[in-house]
């Protein structure tokens, strides 16, 4: 099925398309004629990005990795009665909220919690964006062998420079900036993005990309709390044995809980510890490249 998107995504990208089983079902695509009156009645006139992104990406499914299928289409959308307001047309779904288009062609995320706002200037960056791990709209957590970090300032562009990595133009735009660097990217958040995504998050397959990031950060940015996700299985168990020591290392601070308190460490066996006290227990996380285990402790004076 992408075969028609060779012209308009790059390999990467398609590559991305094919392992998660996406499908095009051109009868589920609304032909230009057809939209742009559906459009018009709606008191849009300013729709060629929109008839463009109906010619490329309508009727595209893209399932999530646990199987749920979210659809790609203005014409589709309109067709389930999801009504054009303030001049943008919804144009997909992800897990908690939806995709709009502008007049411009700007890829809008609005999940009813935040204000809306902008995550691309055009749907082409979207699906590149999906492809090195951004999706729904922050970081895939549920990519196999995959590790999101998150911090909780916005500072992609100091970090990057930091560790060497290099802006990506074909990425980035006037909302988000994106640096590569092997295997990790590292993106600032979408220009007027409030709650709804971290204020600059990294991915990465490789753990040892994961410890160059958390050891720059340490060195460099010292006031900046971080947390790292994991994807794929988890072992979790309880412990009856007291709570280890506090290890040294970056302060970890999720940025969508400001409850938790705690520490991310390098590991002597080259994985990452995370040392997690939160309500009545101590949670210790290690990563290595033989997986992800999680350790429930009672803490001391609980």
């Amino acid at each position: 099925m992408t075969e028609f998107l060779a012209s308009t995504l790059s390999p990467r990208a398609i590559a991305w398309l094919r392992k998660r089983g996406a499908v095009r079902d051109p009868d589920r695509v609304m032909a230009p004629e057809a939209l742009r009156e559906q459009l018009e009645r709606w008191g849009l006139t300013e729709v060629g990005p929109m008839l463009r992104f109906e010619e490329v990406f309508g009727g595209t499914c893209v399932p999530s990795a646990e199987g749920e299928a979210f659809w790609f289409g203005i014409g589709l959308q309109l067709e389930r009665g999801v009504r054009p307001r303030r001049g943008r047309v919804a144009m997909g779904a992800f897990p908690h909220g939806t995709y709009w288009m502008d007049s411009r062609g700007q890829v809008v995320v609005d999940d009813g919690v935040v204000e809306p706002f902008v995550i691309a200037e055009d749907a082409r960056r979207l699906f590149e964006r999906f492809a090195i791990g951004q999706e729904y709209p922050v970081a895939a957590f549920t990519w196999p062998g995959r590790m999101a970090v998150e911090m909780t300032v916005d500072i992609a562009a100091e970090l990057a420079t930091t560790m060497g990595a290099e802006r990506i133009d074909e990425l980035s735009d006037t909302c988000q900036a994106v640096f590569q660097k092997d295997d990790l990217a590292l993106w600032s958040p979408p220009t007027f993005a409030e709650m709804s995504v971290a204020p600059c998050t990294a991915v990465a397959s490789e753990i040892a990309s994961v410890r160059e990031l958390l050891g720059a950060v340490r060195e460099g940015f010292p006031d900046v709390g971080v947390s790292v996700r994991v994807a794929g299985e988890k072992v979790e168990e309880r412990s009856s044995e007291p709570s280890p020591e506090t290890p040294a290392g970056v302060r970890y601070e999720r940025w969508d809980d400001g409850e938790p308190t705690g520490t991310v460490a390098l590991s002597n066996d080259g994985g990452i510890v995370q040392w997690i006290a939160t309500g009545d227990e101590v949670v210790v996380e290690r990563i290595s490249r033989d997986g992800f285990r999680r350790v429930h402790f009672r803490r001391a004076e609980a």
